[in-house]
């Protein structure tokens, strides 16, 4: 049985390596596949004798095995849920019986991925075209690592950054707000250039002056459900917003992308 090559496949399997361990896997074969660092071991070759046909083989395209040299192969054959073989077309044609279903990949790309149910694959690509903050020892670094940025932006252009976790640096902003700065600093060296700074956590991110104006945020505001607006003793805005408070600035950072065109959308991602 084949199936054309016209639609992408997902597929649940599992994989056997050399002898003993065995690993479950998600197979995706799609036209476009946004890649992800996965720890896993190559399959071995099949054990010499006949092969016996395979439940399901995915041909013609190019297989990850995911090895220690990341070696590309063609195919590969599952059986009862198992990966029994990978390799060059011809190597798994022996796993093709009357009764095989057959996918041909036409070129596409399939790759192995553990079963994972709380993945951000779209973030985790974006996050490769903004300030990777992972690293950052402490606020003051931060702030410096934006004002790098500002001076190559052009007014207005907005600033992003994602990964600071306040409990990482080693020593505490200057002011501090529940262990966390106030956007006074960060607003000094961008003044003109709205900044949104995702917390590593993906549930909260520090704004500054200029961004939070664009989301709405003024001294007098209430946050939206679900969210807080932190502040100071005095009552103003610290930058920093939980859950949803960020929502209105991410949207106005959205509403600043429309009408983008196609070469500017590819040269973001070409970082």
């Amino acid at each position: 049985m084949r199936r054309g090559g016209g639609r992408a496949a997902r597929l649940m399997t599992s994989k056997v390596c050399n002898s003993c361990a065995r690993a479950r896997w998600v197979w995706v074969a799609a036209a476009i596949t946004v890649g992800a660092a996965l720890a896993v071991a190559g399959c071995a070759d099949d054990a010499a004798g006949p092969a016996t046909p395979a439940d399901l083989v995915l041909r013609g395209g190019t297989v990850a095995t995911v090895d220690a040299d990341n070696t590309m192969a063609e195919a590969v054959a599952i059986t009862d849920g198992w990966i029994v073989a990978v390799g060059s077309d011809e190597e798994v044609a022996a796993f093709i019986g009357a009764e095989t279903e057959v996918i041909e990949l036409d070129g596409r790309f399939a790759a192995p991925g553990f079963i994972e149910g709380h993945g951000h694959y779209m973030s985790l690509g974006n996050s490769k075209t903004i300030l990777d903050l992972n690293d950052a020892a402490n606020w003051d670094e931060i702030v410096q690592m934006v004002a790098g940025a500002v001076a190559e932006a052009e007014p207005g252009e907005w600033i992003r950054g994602r990964g600071w976790h306040q409990e990482k640096w080693d020593r505490p902003p200057d002011p501090v707000v529940e262990g966390n700065p106030t956007h006074a600093t960060l607003t000094g060296v961008s003044p003109d250039n709205p900044v949104l700074l995702g917390h590593a956590s993906g549930h909260a991110a520090f704004a500054n002056a200029l961004a939070m104006e664009l989301g709405g945020y003024d001294r007098d505001s209430e946050p939206p459900p679900g969210g807080e607006l932190v502040r100071d003793e005095n009552g103003e805005l610290t930058g920093l917003l939980r859950e949803t408070a960020e929502g209105p600035v991410s949207a106005a950072f959205a509403d600043s992308q429309l009408g983008r065109t196609a070469d500017e959308i590819e040269a973001q991602f070409r970082r």
